[in-house]
């Protein structure tokens, strides 16, 4: 064996608050760890969306907000909750990178967008405890390329979601700021209050389901996503002149209205659109995508298309017994032979949890988020 390579997806660590959708700590610090067995070389690709950045308040002076402005002082003191929620991983991940046969890639998705700056790549080397000799083995890139084998986030492919990666900053008030993607920043001006409100339904899926046994959800929903765009046009443009994160294409305008009123909440399929791009990136084999958080394999001929899924916690609902499901964590492990041929595999990790009644969750939903947490062994420190 030449090589082995380990593809994670969508894992959002967030704060440590009531918008942090990641509890299975234990469960990834020990498939880590497991790594850190190996003899053979191991690359570790942490594909995109590793840090939930975008849902994560900044505290400064004991107060929360959720700014729009985000400097490299803001992202750095988000990165700190985190680091002080989810420990347990960054130890892990600590002792991956001590061994200099191994190499850790931080791929760059729509809720970590603040890993461009350079500040923040700096933060995460020295919490990581890089040393000279190991500090180019943690890396941050949009994609990954070697021995065959193509990854990243996704997000690049669906409309709201991409970064500008032409103009990753912008200018305001002589400061630079992050450049984020439009539904970023209408997540942070419009949503997040009610991600407070609503902390669990919004990990839960399908949502036409969810809709259809939450009524007024769906409505409060519509009516804020509504509200948001006709302010986005009237009235944003004007109060917020000389400010650029108001200031939104024609084109984008266009399909949000027609995403509401179809109440689309989901993000776009990436597949589709990777496909037609595929072959322009180059004779890769194998493909890993996230974004979309499904299992999804593809494999025609020579090459293979995968989604592994979330390590978000989340849940799918049966609409006819109303009962919770918790989606399986899983990741990509692909082996590089030594004539360079590949091998991969999309191993499951077994997590004991409970189903839960849909009914419950909806009237307790604080009270649920912290007993699954508990089945995971996770603490909030923030809640």
């Amino acid at each position: 064996m030449k090589k082995e390579i380990i593809v994670v997806g969508d894992i959002e660590m967030g704060g440590g608050t009531i918008t942090d959708d990641f509890i299975s700590d234990a469960s990834l610090a020990k498939l880590i760890l497991s790594l850190c067995k190996r003899k053979h070389p191991v690359d570790m690709i942490l594909n995109g969306d590793t840090f939930d950045f975008l849902k994560c308040p900044y505290i400064h002076n004991l107060k929360k907000t959720y700014p729009r402005h985000i400097t490299a002082t803001i992202s750095i003191g988000k990165l700190h909750l985190v680091y002080n929620a989810h420990t347990k991983v960054f130890n892990a991940l600590t002792q991956f990178v001590k061994q200099k046969k191994n190499a850790l890639y931080f791929i760059i998705g729509n809720h970590d967008p603040d890993l461009i700056f350079k500040e923040i790549q700096d933060e995460i080397k020295k919490i990581l405890g890089a040393s000279d000799t190991t500090i180019d083995n943690v890396k941050f890139q949009m994609s990954y390329r070697h021995h065959k084998v193509y990854t990243e986030h996704g997000h690049q492919y669906d409309f709201f979601n991409k970064i500008n990666l032409t103009y990753p900053f912008i200018n305001y008030k002589k400061t630079k700021i992050l450049n984020v993607p439009w539904a970023s920043f209408v997540i942070i001006g419009g949503f997040l209050t009610m991600k407070e409100e609503y902390p669990f339904m919004e990990r839960i899926s399908p949502h036409p389901v969810l809709f259809s046994l939450h009524r007024s959800l769906m409505t409060k929903l519509s009516w804020r996503g509504m509200k948001y765009f006709i302010k986005s046009i009237l009235f944003y443009p004007f109060r917020y002149f000389f400010d650029p994160t108001y200031m939104f294409p024609r084109e984008v305008l266009r399909e949000a209205y027609k995403r509401v009123k179809e109440m689309h909440w989901d993000v776009d399929k990436v597949v589709d659109a990777f496909r037609k791009q595929r072959r322009a990136l180059g004779n890769h084999r194998i493909h890993v995508l996230g974004h979309t958080h499904e299992q999804y394999v593809e494999e025609r001929g020579k090459w293979v298309i995968l989604h592994p899924d979330t390590w978000r916690d989340e849940y799918i609902l049966d609409k006819k017994t109303r009962r919770l499901y918790p989606k399986t964590k899983r990741y990509v492990d692909i082996i590089v032979n030594d004539d360079d041929t590949l091998t991969w595999d999309l191993v499951d990790i077994p997590i004991k949890r409970h189903i839960l009644n849909f009914d419950k969750v909806m009237k307790h939903e604080v009270r649920f988020i912290q007993e699954v947490a508990q089945e995971e062994g996770f603490r909030f420190p923030l809640l």
